[in-house]
């Protein structure tokens, strides 16, 4: 079984590489790095988390390719394309899912806001934010929204519509 998700993965890297004039491995790495998979110390997370984040980028290329209706993603699209794998990544709790924190009771404090204040009995109304998610300057609550590709495709309209090729 974990041959057989090697194997697609490898096949999928392969894919990538395919449809694409960026220089993947790089790309990948770039991923690793910012993703914070390269802090995963488990190797059978690490490898697992590793492969979804090639799955990961093999969904976005083919969303970036059906929005645009070109063949291969251009270096133009580079930025937008790393912009969004990682909310791929973070809209499917995968950063929870491989990537957890290390100071995870540090931050238990930190999730907590002040949600209303009453003055005359002093009656202070904490919220807990554990649920949202900020992705490049985006709030997300992850735990009401059902992740959509059109979620995605909305916040990237401008940037993928720039490089839109026509069809008739």
């Amino acid at each position: 079984m974990k041959k057989q998700k090697q194997e697609k993965a490898k096949l999928n890297n392969l894919k990538i590489k395919n449809k694409t004039n960026i220089d993947v491995d790089k790309f990948i790495e770039r991923l690793k790095k910012e993703l914070s998979i390269n802090t995963i110390s488990n190797d059978e997370k690490k490898k697992e988390a590793n492969e979804q984040l090639v799955y990961c980028i093999y969904d976005v290329l083919v969303i970036i390719l059906d929005v645009t209706h070109q063949n291969i993603i251009s270096e133009g699209l580079y930025t937008t394309w790393l912009n969004m794998v990682k909310d791929y990544w973070y809209l499917n709790k995968y950063d929870d899912q491989f990537v957890k924190s290390i100071d995870a009771e540090e931050n238990e404090d930190k999730n907590v806001k002040v949600k209303s204040i009453q003055v005359g009995d002093t009656t202070t109304t904490f919220a807990d934010t554990t649920s949202q998610i900020e992705i490049n300057g985006t709030t997300y609550n992850t735990g009401t929204i059902d992740f959509d590709n059109d979620i995605l495709i909305e916040k990237y309209k401008k940037a993928l519509y720039r490089h839109r090729k026509m069809r008739w």
